[in-house]
């Protein structure tokens, strides 16, 4: 076992050293001390170890806010209620000890307590070991376990790690965790088929942590992924919920979206994970399924060229994140080639403040700097889009209702959110108007004052159709985004090897020019413009009743608005009461 504070392969590799934070290291005097009190009381002796992937990322020189604190003889709620009292005689508040039951179905096999500790939340868990039948995922009997059977049952050496608290060492009970960490490996630390077999579920844990740090999947691992016998346990075993969860942290994750989804192709598991639509025969469910899926690949070129473009803002990079790092991820040479070449770039001025995140309260932004971590809604939902555009010409009959392919993967293949839901399906409804509007804006640009006000209009009822919904709203550059991602993926193998040519610029141009357009026009916030005549009012003036109708009527209405800017309510009332041929 490689233990931290020395050098396992004779001097020539890294120092396994852990650098705690301030905090950290308060924390974990806490936890040692309590731990030494309750053995002087004549209790037993408790060892206590940070657990997965806080010692990963620590080692790989990343933030870390989520501590599993494993326990090896007591239970995580009684150790908690020791800690608490331990923080009471010195003065702090008492805090309140969440206890979380089992619940085998999602993965919790023991009780966890969870409560916060100097700020930071803390998880108490026991070191576990775990007997499967052939029959389920779920283990047949969780035990007590000691370190190195708690390490060997989890998913991949490089989450199998451990930290001790009392000797402030790394512990690699498997032997590979830190060879593996260093060379940039995902393996499993029991025999890969076994490992999957017990919980499919692993194997996307796989390709996750593979693609979010750009390792290398071992070739024992592949070989039993691409087992039909554990495709069909994924498919049969694990729930919708569970494998949408994983999909929201691929996603979530940050990074490596792209070589997530040619990983989920080439090891055959993209129709698994995204699973089409089925007709099923009933009244009430699927009765229809029309249209093909298009090529997986261009699942993979879209997210990339994605990736990319929204990387033109350069993010803050993580206060000391590269300082001691063990594997440096080998970066994407192409995206890193566009990036120089679009970064500061004429052609790209207003596709960055719609990516940045600082604060700007008269640009509709993508990810504004307020919207919470792990992801920025608009920046997930482009990336979920991009994801599922190969279905993009399947339809699915659901209670008589079409029904979009990627919206029906969503609710009912991977039990989504209904926020992301409506999202997607908005941008993807968008495409062809987006796509359509910018390039005649390119070809036939308005050169008069009458072609003015009609161009400022028809960009605002775009821009207001897409950011009608709620949870779109100032998000509506994402469909001007996705659409150019569209445009460009002619150009992908050439933008893959860092390649701009002229034909790639003319396009960012075109999405460029739209932005900087509708600011110049003041109408990138008209999608929460209110009505000069509402509908009540509308139905009055024209003395006619209220019914579906009038929302057409309403359309007129704004786009008069959008036509006559700083135009007031009467003059809108007057120029209704003229053109009654809008309004038969």
């Amino acid at each position: 076992m490689a233990s931290g504070g020395s050098n396992p392969a004779g001097g020539t590799g890294p120092i396994w050293n852990v650098r705690l934070t301030e905090q950290e290291a308060a924390i974990c005097d806490v936890l040692d001390t309590v731990a030494k009190k309750y053995e002087e009381k004549g209790g037993k002796k408790v060892q206590l170890r940070i657990a997965g992937g806080w010692v990963r990322d620590k080692l790989l020189g990343l933030s870390c806010h989520d501590l599993d604190i494993g326990i090896d003889a007591m239970m995580g709620y009684d150790f908690a209620v020791l800690v608490n009292e331990y923080m009471e005689s010195l003065g702090h508040e008492k805090r309140s000890i969440a206890k979380i039951a089992t619940n085998p179905e999602k993965s919790k096999h023991l009780e966890t307590a969870t409560m916060v500790v100097h700020g930071m939340p803390l998880d108490f868990v026991n070191l576990r070991s775990e007997i499967y039948d052939d029959a389920s995922r779920i283990p047949s009997e969780i035990t007590f376990g000691t370190p190195s059977e708690d390490a060997y049952r989890r998913d991949i050496t490089i989450n199998a790690l451990f930290y001790n608290i009392h000797t402030h060492s790394v512990e690699d009970f498997t032997e590979r965790g830190l060879k593996d960490l260093e060379g940039g490996l995902v393996r499993t630390p029991l025999a890969a088929f076994e490992t999957f077999w017990q919980d499919p579920l692993r194997v996307l844990r796989c390709i996750r942590f593979a693609a979010r740090f750009n390792f290398k999947i071992a070739e024992d691992a592949k070989i039993a992924i691409l087992d039909n016998r554990i495709k069909q346990a994924l498919k049969t075993k694990i729930s919708k919920e569970r494998i949408g969860a994983e999909l929201d942290k691929m996603i979530d994750d940050g990074a490596g979206r792209s070589l997530a989804i040619r990983l989920l192709h080439e090891l055959d598991l993209y129709d698994i994970v995204f699973a089409p639509p089925e007709a099923d025969g009933t009244a009430k469910g699927t009765t229809s399924v029309t249209g093909q899926a298009k090529d997986i690949e261009d699942a993979f070129r879209l997210v990339w060229i994605m990736e990319w473009l929204l990387k033109i803002n350069p993010g803050p990079a993580c206060e000391g994140e590269d300082e001691a790092r063990i594997f440096q991820a080998e970066v994407d040479r192409g995206q890193e080639a566009l990036l120089s070449q679009t970064r500061g770039a004429s052609f790209t001025s207003h596709l960055y403040p719609v990516v940045t995140t600082a604060s700007s309260p008269h640009i509709a932004q993508i990810a504004p700097k307020e919207e919470s971590f792990p992801e920025k809604l608009g920046t997930r939902n482009l990336i979920l889009s991009g994801m599922l555009y190969p279905y993009r010409d399947m339809t699915a009959t659901v209670n008589k209702k079409n029904m979009p392919a990627g919206s029906w993967i969503l609710r009912y293949g991977l039990k989504g959110k209904n926020l992301d839901i409506d999202i997607v399906t908005k941008l993807m409804e968008s495409l062809d108007s987006v796509r359509g509007i910018v390039n005649t804006l390119a070809e036939k640009p308005a050169t008069d004052e009458r072609g003015v006000r009609e161009e400022r209009a028809n960009m605002g009822m775009i821009i207001r159709d897409i950011g009608c919904i709620a949870v779109v709203g100032k998000k509506w550059p994402c469909a001007f985004l996705l659409g150019l991602g569209v445009d460009l993926l002619p150009k992908f193998e050439a933008l893959r090897n860092g390649l701009l040519d002229d034909g790639a610029k003319a396009q960012i141009s075109k999405y460029n020019a739209f932005l900087s357009r509708s600011e110049s026009y003041q109408i990138d916030h008209c999608f929460a413009w209110k009505y000069l005549v509402d509908g009540k009012e509308l139905t009055q003036l024209l003395k006619i009743k209220p019914g579906p109708k009038v929302t057409g009527f309403l359309q007129h209405v704004m786009r008069w608005q959008l036509m006559h800017p700083g135009s007031s309510k009467e003059e809108c009332r007057t120029w209704i009461l003229e053109h009654p041929d809008l309004f038969a």
